[in-house]
């Protein structure tokens, strides 16, 4: 067994609530992340959001074009499907705060 699929299953236990306290905390202390996607998505979203940071910088405001791209990100896209996720409740009360705090208007 590879070391990959082995924190694989020390993962899918954790999630059903049966790895050993111990082992938890070794492994915590290691720096094991129990939802790798979940790190994966804060760490694209808070690229998408350092481009946003950019832009207002140059352009003094949010109000990015709906097609505008930022380093190759699609940033008018990513800010549209932010302000979706607000208007339903499902952004991230987190991250709504760092985008108004930027400015964003909603």
């Amino acid at each position: 067994e590879n070391l990959g699929k082995w924190l694989n299953n020390q993962r899918a236990v954790y999630k059903k609530g049966k790895l050993d306290e111990t082992r938890q905390q070794r492994l915590e202390e290691l720096g094991v992340n129990w939802n790798p996607k979940d790190a994966v998505n804060n760490r694209k979203w808070m690229h998408t959001f350092n481009l946003l940071v950019k832009f207002k910088e140059r352009e003094g405001h949010c109000r990015v074009p709906d097609k505008h791209k930022e380093d190759g990100e699609n940033l008018g896209e990513w800010l549209s499907q932010q302000k979706h996720a607000h208007s339903k409740g499902r952004l991230d009360p987190e991250r709504y705060g760092k985008l108004k705090e930027l400015g964003v208007e909603w």
